[in-house]
């Protein structure tokens, strides 16, 4: 595996792409305080309240999709030996119950922590995590900017290297198209 990976891309998966996580998270966290202050009227501190609350049980709740309803949708699908859905199709049906599962659980935590109207709570759960798309695309399109830069510029890191050993695609990070440079 080492062969293909370059420095560049060693050092962005170990640091960068982690430190790019906690920013995202930041601002998730605070686009999620603002949109239940402005949407809701909720004070700050029920704000936060859901806006840390809620995505800890969207990680359970994406949790028990992977491990427990998928094992039952594939044995099932296998089963059924249906032809609108086949078990490599899975994700999509997955990402679908993820989704609507995620939003119950936002209006249900946005109502009962703030005391939000369920209209409102309704509002919320969808209009932030479209702010939160358009906060990670952002954050994206800043980063591989700057990181182009860096790769022009020759750097890598502490010390300098030819460009040639730090040319790196952004995604995919073991990308093998440029292992013999």
């Amino acid at each position: 595996m080492k062969k293909y990976l370059k420095y560049d891309d060693v050092k962005i998966f170990k640091y960068e792409n982690f430190y790019l996580s906690v920013i995202y998270t930041i601002g998730h966290i605070l686009v999620a305080m603002a949109c239940n202050r402005i949407i809701t009227g909720a004070s700050l501190d029920m704000a936060a309240a859901d806006a840390f609350i809620e995505p800890i049980i969207n990680g359970f709740w994406f949790y028990f999709l992977l491990v427990f309803l998928k094992q039952v949708f594939v044995r099932k699908i296998e089963q059924s030996k249906s032809a609108a859905i086949n078990v490599s199709q899975i994700g999509i049906l997955l990402a679908f119950l993820y989704t609507i599962g995620h939003i119950l659980i936002a209006m249900t935590c946005n109502r009962l922590l703030t005391g939000a109207p369920l209209n409102l709570a309704v509002i919320d759960a969808f209009v932030e995590p479209v702010i939160n798309g358009v906060w990670f695309y952002f954050l994206f399109e800043v980063f591989n900017k700057y990181k182009k830069r860096r790769i022009l510029s020759g750097l890598s890191g502490a010390t300098r290297m030819p460009l040639a050993n730090s040319i790196s695609k952004f995604a995919p990070i073991n990308n093998k198209k440029y292992s013999d440079l």
